[in-house]
């Protein structure tokens, strides 16, 4: 079907390669979630990226797209769009949590001009369930409900005492299923976000049925670049740059490609380039540093030095399983779900894949390896054994590890 939409749909820079393609390819994915069979209820999705690949800006873009079709009355069943975008945050109790979510839904209530006012004693399932059903006018109109960031309350949880985060969690959870309990007056509800992390638990349903399209080929090469698009997109930014760090156009390429790219995000084995990082180096004169250090990875950093994780097993070892397909629970992290969030944030990335062929199964066997310099250097100071400086000192373009061990933290 071709893209007729009554302006000009703005696509984020992070998104990559040419307007028009990635317009096409993300409305390839919208009639894709609108149209696969339904499992229960509504349709729900989940997509996973790391930081810097564009997700949010691809969410916008989607969101534009249903508004304008339903603006135009060109898709029949577009209807009406609901996106959250969730905020972490840190509490000191279960109450701050819970009231920090429900104002979260009442400034969106707020903004559908849905006149409630903030009650004690409402709870972030009515919040949720009001929203869906004063948006979708009580189900009269088809509604298409956008979560970005939707990990954020996960995360918030992290903040609380031990004894309390599965209670927020599940009130998290709890909330979540009111989407499941509008059955078909949702067209399909999109969950995206950084971790592939389990909906539902042993206290509360939540979302027990999540198509995780992550892998699929209509999303694996979506959000990034491919080192060919980004070249030819680009080739007046790298012409310019390249003489200003003493290189040529292709030996800055090749720069860019060793320290933002080889990304991998399916057995189909397309390398990307990390959008964020390399828009960000062409921006800086061409310069190369660890620009993924701007993003938020201070429940990692916790998580990774009080816990001493050794991971040595995950890095360069044939035989893995599929740590990028698996969902992890933070409340219950072992040594394989670290590993599955390194995998899932970038921290590593598919190398190579085998197949082996028994009797009565084929195993898919993996080899995770580090994707590029810049998050090698990042996981070292996540870990403290590096000092924050080696993220703040450029990178050399010709000899791309020179100088990764000046900032080593010895113990004592």
């Amino acid at each position: 079907m071709s893209i007729q939409l009554s302006a000009p749909l703005q696509l984020s820079p992070l998104l990559g390669g040419t307007q028009l393609n990635k317009s096409t390819q993300l409305h390839a994915l919208l009639q894709f979630m609108r149209n696969s069979a339904r499992l229960q209820g509504p349709n729900i999705y989940q997509l996973i990226r790391p930081h810097g690949f564009g997700l949010s800006g691809a969410v916008l873009a989607l969101e534009q797209m249903i508004e304008q079709e339903a603006a135009t009355q060109q898709e029949a069943n577009a209807g009406a769009v609901l996106l959250l975008n969730l905020k972490a945050g840190e509490f000191t109790d279960v109450h701050e949590y819970r009231q920090d979510l429900c104002e979260q839904l009442q400034r969106k209530l707020w903004e559908h001009h849905v006149n409630r006012e903030p009650s004690f004693y409402q709870n972030p399932h009515s919040y949720l369930s009001c929203l869906l059903a004063e948006v979708s006018h009580d189900g009269k109109i088809p509604l298409t409900v956008l979560i970005d960031n939707y990990e954020a309350p996960f995360l918030s949880a992290l903040s609380l005492p031990q004894a309390e985060r599965a209670e927020a969690i599940s009130l998290y959870l709890t909330a979540l299923n009111s989407i499941k309990q509008a059955g078909t007056g949702i067209t399909f509800c999109l969950l995206t976000g950084h971790l592939k992390l389990g909906l539902s638990s042993l206290y509360a349903e939540g979302l027990p049925v999540v198509r995780d399209i992550s892998t699929l080929p209509q999303c694996d090469a979506l959000l990034g670049f491919k080192p060919d698009e980004f070249a030819q997109a680009f080739a007046v930014q790298i012409q310019r740059d390249a003489p200003r760090q003493g290189l040529t156009a292709a030996e800055l390429m090749q720069a860019f490609t060793a320290c933002y790219g080889g990304f991998v995000f399916s057995d189909r084995m397309i390398q990307l380039l990390c959008p964020a990082s390399v828009l960000a180096a062409l921006n800086n004169e061409g310069k190369l540093l660890t620009y993924q250090e701007q993003y938020d990875y201070k429940w990692l950093n916790r998580l990774l030095t009080e816990e001493e994780v050794d991971l040595s097993w995950l890095f360069d070892k044939g035989g893995q399983d599929p740590l990028h397909l698996d969902s992890v629970n933070l409340l219950t992290l072992d040594r394989r779900d670290i590993g599955v969030l390194l995998v899932q944030l970038g921290f590593a990335t598919i190398r190579r894949t085998a197949m082996h062929e028994g009797e009565d199964c084929i195993n898919w066997r993996y080899t995770f390896s580090a994707p590029n310099e810049e998050m090698r250097r990042l996981l070292a100071v996540l870990q403290g054994q590096a000092a924050p400086q080696l993220c703040r000192t450029p990178i050399n373009p010709r000899v791309i590890e020179a100088g990764r061990h000046d900032f080593d933290v010895t113990s004592a």
